[in-house]
């Protein structure tokens, strides 16, 4: 029959062993969370940079357009004004419709870089969602871990309660015949095995 001393430090030893385990996987998760969060905030800080930067671009488009468009019709009528046609009639007309189409090219370029940095952000606000989400999973994970080492600790407590309990109500050291025959687990997948007194 084993020592009940010995029984009870393999008893405390697996289940200070467990718990010790248990927390450390808990913490890990933890720090795998907050670098996951860490990750996930770069990414969003690059893409609103990127939308920024994509308006600006867009903006600069925009102005280059409006250039070019003042450009062309300055031409349009110093060519007109040189082969003597007035500015009104099919002359005023076709200024004119010059004039929308060029508008109309400056408001789309400013349109595609308004998307575009949109996207951007909505992007940006999707990856801090799941940087919060990876640090509460990590967060979640570490109490649980703290839970199962306290559970470990209680399950290890029962258990020798149990061994040292049936020793107390045997005269010769044995065990009480409430538990004899049977097997009591322990932490770490151990479990012991109670013989009948011979």
């Amino acid at each position: 029959m084993a020592d009940p001393v010995t029984v009870g430090v393999l008893i405390a030893a697996s289940t200070a062993m467990t718990a010790v385990g248990t927390i450390q996987q808990g913490q890990a998760a933890a720090a795998q969370g907050r670098a996951q969060q860490q990750a996930q905030q770069y990414n969003a800080i690059v893409k609103q940079q990127n939308a920024a930067l994509a308006r600006q671009q867009a903006g600069a488009r925009e102005e280059q357009q409006r250039r070019q468009t003042r450009q062309v019709l300055g031409q349009q009528r110093a060519a007109l004004a040189q082969a003597g046609i007035g500015m009104g009639g099919s002359a005023l007309d076709i200024e004119e419709q010059s004039m929308v189409r060029a508008e109309l090219d400056a408001l789309t370029i400013a349109y595609e870089g308004d998307l575009q940095a949109s996207g951007l952000l909505a992007a940006a606000q999707q990856d801090i969602y799941m940087g919060e989400v990876a640090k509460a999973r990590g967060d979640n994970e570490r109490t649980a871990s703290y839970v199962s080492a306290g559970a470990s600790i209680l399950s290890g407590a029962a258990s020798y309660g149990a061994y040292s309990g049936g020793l107390a109500g045997s005269p010769s050291g044995g065990f009480d015949t409430g538990y004899r025959g049977q097997t009591f687990p322990v932490s770490g997948g151990q479990s012991i095995s109670v013989s009948p007194l011979r």
